[in-house]
C-alpha cells in the first residue's frame, strides 16, 4: 500500500473526530449562551445529522464521475469555509443553519477516509490498518473535548474551537493534491460504479452498524451534558470524562492494531461490545462516574465490523459504506433529538440510558445478523 494515502485517510479522520467531538462540551455552553432548552440544543445535532445523510448519500455519485483526489479536495474546501464561517454565528438561527452544514463536512470527511484507506488496503492485513486508522479518531476525539473545556472556560470563546480547524484543513487538501491517490479516468471510474439496491443481508449488515454508531455516538455526545446536569460538574471538569471515553477507545484500537488477525475478529468484537454495556451499566447504576467513560472500550467494534463487510461483501464494499454511513446519520438525527427532548421532560438521568439501550440492540442484530449469513452461506454450499 502507499503510505501516503493512509496518511490522506488519516488526516481526513482526524479532522471529522476534532470536529464531531468538540461539539459535546459545546452544547452545555451553547445552551447558557442563547438560552436554548435541551431540545433546541439536540435540533442542532439533528440538523447537522440531516445534512450529512444528504451528502453522505450524495459521494456515491461523485464518485462515479470524479476520483477521491478531486471529491476529497472538494470536501476540504468546504470545510474550511464552514469552519471559518463560525465567527459570524451570534444568534439561535445561524447556529441551526451553521450546525446544519458543519454536520455535512463532518460525515464526508469520515466516509472519505475510510474509501481512501480501504483502497490502498490489501485484505490481508485490512484489520489491523482500519483499526490503527481509527485508533487516530481515538486520539484526535481524546484531544478535543479535552481543548474544547479549556476554551469554554469563557463560552464566548467557542469560535476558536472552528476557526482554527480552516489552516489545518487546507493543509491537508495541499498534500492530498502532491500526493494523494492518483485520478482515474471516467472509464475506469464507471466500471468501478456499484450497485445501490439492498437485500436483506444488506439491509441486516448495515443495521448493526448503525445502532453501534448511534450507542457510541450518544454517549461521547451527551456525557458532558449528562456530568454537568446530574453530577453538577463544570464544563471543563466534565469534558476530562469525555476524554476518558476516547481514551478507552484509543487504547483498544490501537491493541488492536497489534493483535487483530482475522481469527480474532468474532471474539473481539463480541467481547469489546459486552465489557462496555457491563460498564456503562454499572456506572449508571452505582453512580460510580468514573466507569461511564470505560465504555469506550467497544472501540474495536467500528475497525473490525467495517473490515468484516468489505470482505464479506467485496462487490459493493463502496456502496455498503454510503447506505452504512448515510443510515447512520439519519438515525443520529432522530436520536439526538429524542435525548434532548427526554431530557426536558424526565431529566438526564432518564435520557442518557439510551446509549445502553443502543448497545444491547447492537448486540442482538449482531446476532441475528450471524444466524441469517450462516443460513445462506449453508444455502450456497
Amino acid at each position: 500500500m502507499r503510505w501516503s494515502i493512509f496518511i490522506c485517510g488519516s488526516g481526513l479522520l482526524c479532522l471529522a473526530a476534532w470536529i464531531d467531538n468538540m461539539r459535546g462540551p459545546l452544547l452545555p455552553a451553547i445552551t447558557a449562551l442563547l438560552s436554548l432548552d435541551n431540545a433546541a440544543a439536540s435540533l442542532i445535532i439533528s440538523l447537522g445529522n440531516l445534512v450529512a445523510m444528504t451528502t453522505t448519500w450524495l459521494l456515491m455519485p461523485l464518485l462515479n464521475r470524479w476520483s477521491l483526489k478531486q471529491v476529497g479536495l472538494g470536501v476540504l474546501m468546504y470545510t474550511v469555509a464552514v469552519c471559518s464561517a463560525a465567527v459570524y454565528v451570534d444568534n439561535s438561527t445561524r447556529m441551526f443553519l451553521w450546525g446544519a452544514l458543519l454536520g455535512g463536512s463532518i460525515s464526508t470527511l469520515g466516509s472519505l477516509s475510510n474509501l481512501y484507506v480501504q483502497s490502498g488496503i490489501l485484505p490481508a492485513i485490512r484489520g489491523q490498518m482500519m483499526s490503527a486508522l481509527h485508533s487516530l479518531y481515538g486520539l484526535t476525539s481524546f484531544f478535543a473535548p479535552w481543548v474544547a473545556g479549556i476554551v469554554l472556560t469563557e463560552p464566548r470563546n467557542w469560535p476558536v474551537l472552528f476557526t482554527s480547524v480552516a489552516p489545518a484543513a487546507a493543509l491537508l487538501a495541499i498534500f492530498i493534491y502532491f500526493r494523494g491517490p492518483k485520478s482515474g479516468d471516467k472509464k475506469t471510474r464507471k466500471s468501478q460504479a456499484q450497485p445501490l439496491t439492498l437485500s436483506p443481508i444488506h439491509i441486516l449488515t448495515i443495521s448493526v452498524l448503525i445502532s453501534y454508531v448511534v450507542g457510541e455516538v450518544l454517549t461521547s455526545t451527551w456525557m458532558t451534558s449528562f456530568l454537568v446536569h446530574e453530577h453538577g460538574l463544570s464544563i471543563k471538569e466534565a469534558s476530562f470524562y469525555t476524554s476518558m471515553f476516547f481514551a478507552a477507545m484509543l487504547v483498544t484500537r490501537m491493541g488492536c492494531g497489534v493483535i487483530a488477525r482475522p481469527r480474532w475478529h468474532r471474539f473481539l468484537i463480541w467481547t469489546s461490545l459486552a465489557v462496555a454495556l457491563v460498564c456503562f451499566v454499572a456506572g449508571r447504576l452505582t453512580g460510580w462516574i468514573w466507569l461511564l467513560p470505560l465504555a469506550g472500550l467497544f472501540g474495536p467494534f467500528f475497525p473490525l465490523y467495517v473490515t468484516w463487510v468489505s470482505l464479506r461483501f467485496p462487490e459493493r464494499d463502496r456502496s455498503m459504506v454510503i447506505w452504512m454511513l448515510s443510515g447512520m446519520q439519519a438515525a443520529l438525527s432522530v436520536m439526538n433529538y429524542l435525548t434532548g427532548r427526554l431530557a426536558d421532560a424526565a431529566g438526564f438521568s432518564v435520557a442518557f440510558w439510551l446509549p445502553a439501550g443502543m448497545m444491547a440492540l447492537t448486540m442482538i442484530l449482531l446476532k441475528i445478523l450471524e444466524i441469517q449469513d450462516q443460513h445462506l452461506t449453508n444455502s450456497n454450499t
